[in-house]
């Protein structure tokens, strides 16, 4: 058996309400646009929809000239910088409190089922849930570095000769649109370039140093958040962001059960799509949608046509806490 699940920003707004939609993220954005000043009027013009405005923002218009094609790069680099201003402080908030009982639930039947765990969100609160767990009686938690896919290295490599976080059999989590303790040189081209991750430390920890030791290192560097397209961005060329949706797109074929939480499957998101629509498992293969609204279902049906989509947990009645407690003790799916 082979799980996928798919994670969208209803499954962190289910762990933490204050977690932000896109369209909440949008309207935080809007309210702080002196602080960027962000050219306000067009970006109306696309609705209340920050990936649509991040597109924008860093492809070259042909309409536009040089220097406006420039300083509409130059609005989007702050507008990341503001994007993860604003998830940081509603993570850290978060991270005051222990995290609920259905994620641990969820999180541990992850490491034992060795999920693949694909999320289009920015935000560190897996890794932080993930490192309070008590794995086994000798495995206290799983550290980012060791759901993270190898090829990444922490922050403190940068000084130390040697960093380990030591290796562990468990849940892969692929960040396909990046994350807020991701860091890269903020170059427009960065093709071979290391990407690096800070250390989080675990929710209800009082105990920060370390966190804050690791941020440090990245003074000089940038968050990696991705715009969630594939036209003409450059985002897409970095070696180790292509592996990752190559990785995605592998786990998503061969999988025999595939659980999407919170992911609404918004028509701005044109890479998603084309990962769903051209990496498909087999016909039939159970796809569950989790999420508040019934209608998310009735998308999924017609961009999957062939695959067999369960409405069980589409409703408004708490369904990400129902499903996460229910999903340990569900049959397998067959071979």
């Amino acid at each position: 058996m082979t799980d996928l699940f798919i994670l969208g920003a209803g499954f962190s707004k289910a762990i933490y309400g204050s977690m932000p939609t896109m369209a909440e993220l949008s309207s935080a954005v809007l309210r702080n646009r002196e602080k960027v000043g962000l050219p306000v009027d067009a970006l109306r013009r696309l609705g209340n929809n920050i990936e649509l405005w991040m597109t924008y923002l860093s492809q070259s218009q042909p309409w536009l000239k040089t220097h406006e094609n420039d300083r509409n790069r130059a609005f989007a680099g702050q507008l990341r910088e503001q994007i993860k201003e604003i998830i940081d402080d509603r993570t850290t908030s978060a991270a005051r409190s222990d995290p609920p009982s259905w994620l641990s639930c969820l999180i541990s039947a992850w490491h034992e089922q060795r999920a693949t765990v694909v999320t289009l969100n920015y935000d560190t609160l897996i890794e932080r849930a993930s490192q309070g767990l008590q794995i086994t009686d000798k495995i206290k938690g799983i550290l980012a570095g060791q759901m993270y896919p190898p090829y990444f290295a922490h922050i403190a490599s940068r000084s130390d000769t040697l960093w380990s976080e030591g290796t562990i059999a468990t849940f892969s989590y692929l960040k396909l649109h990046g994350s807020t303790n991701w860091y890269y040189s903020g170059r427009d081209n960065f093709y071979g370039e290391t990407i690096f991750y800070s250390t989080v430390s675990s929710l209800g920890s009082d105990h920060l140093a370390p966190e804050k030791a690791s941020i440090a290192r990245s003074r000089d560097k940038e968050a990696l958040i991705i715009p969630p397209v594939t036209e003409k961005t450059t985002y897409f060329n970095n070696e180790t962001v292509k592996r990752l949706w190559h990785e995605a797109s592998v786990a998503l074929s061969n999988a025999t059960r595939v659980f999407v939480i919170g992911y609404s499957l918004p028509i701005s998101d044109l890479g998603m799509q084309l990962l769903l629509i051209n990496n498909q498992p087999r016909p039939q293969t159970p796809v569950y949608v989790i999420d508040t609204c019934a209608d998310v279902a009735t998308r999924y049906e017609c961009l999957l046509p062939e695959l067999q989509i369960t409405k069980d947990f589409a409703h408004d009645q708490n369904p990400v806490e129902k499903f996460s407690e229910h999903y340990p003790n569900m049959p397998t799916a067959p071979q």
